[in-house]
């Protein structure tokens, strides 16, 4: 049997066959499909992209996976979602319409990476097969997804983010500073946005 690489996550296996080998690290990029299937082995009624309807009544909004047996919706932001302040007050406006129908909606930003410790504290799900290596950085010069590529608002969002996971924030924290470039990496910005946020 072949031991599963975790990779980086990307939504689908087209995005992530897409996006390629990371430039920074070299790593693969992973479905969130694939991921689903380790973590909810028993869940078959995932629901990928499809206009969220609910007792009759439509929307536009479409959530990237979604179990009506679980009542729970999965979005994966990308980077997008962190440069344009627009785009981050929908994602709070879409997941408020969600919760009003009783789903739970877990957001996954493109720098969080699913590893053992975070599935669990995210899915309260404990996963026996060892995923994402946690000592890998999602951060990178390379990769032009660094604080300094997002928007002021998708800034806060991350270092808000990133206080959920403090470890996985010390590995990109440290791998920014490493790449001693300041005005790429933008790890000051995130670093006074880290302090002001309220740990708890």
């Amino acid at each position: 049997m072949t031991k599963t690489v975790w990779g980086f996550l990307r939504e689908t296996a087209e995005d992530a066959k897409k996006a390629k080998i990371d430039k920074d690290t070299g790593l693969e990029r992973t479905a969130l499909e694939k991921y689903l299937e380790v973590i909810f082995p028993k869940t078959n009624d995932w629901i990928h992209d499809e206009a969220f309807e609910y007792n009759g009544k439509k929307y536009r909004i479409r959530p990237d996976y979604r179990s009506d047996s679980l009542k729970l919706i999965i979005e994966f932001d990308g980077i997008q979602h962190y440069k344009d302040p627009s785009k981050i007050e929908t994602d709070r406006k879409n997941t408020k319409i969600y919760e009003s129908y009783g789903y739970k909606v877990v957001r996954i930003p493109y720098f969080i990476q699913l590893t053992n410790k975070a599935v669990k504290q995210i899915f309260d799900v404990k996963v026996k097969e060892p995923l994402f290596d946690e000592s890998i950085p999602s951060l990178g010069i390379k990769g032009k997804n660094t604080p300094a590529f997002l928007c002021h608002a998708g800034i806060k969002r991350m270092a808000e983010e990133f206080a959920k996971f403090p470890e996985q924030y010390e590995v990109n924290r440290k791998a920014l500073k490493k790449a001693n470039n300041p005005y790429l990496s933008g790890v000051e910005l995130l670093e006074k946005a880290y302090k002001g946020i309220p740990k708890k």
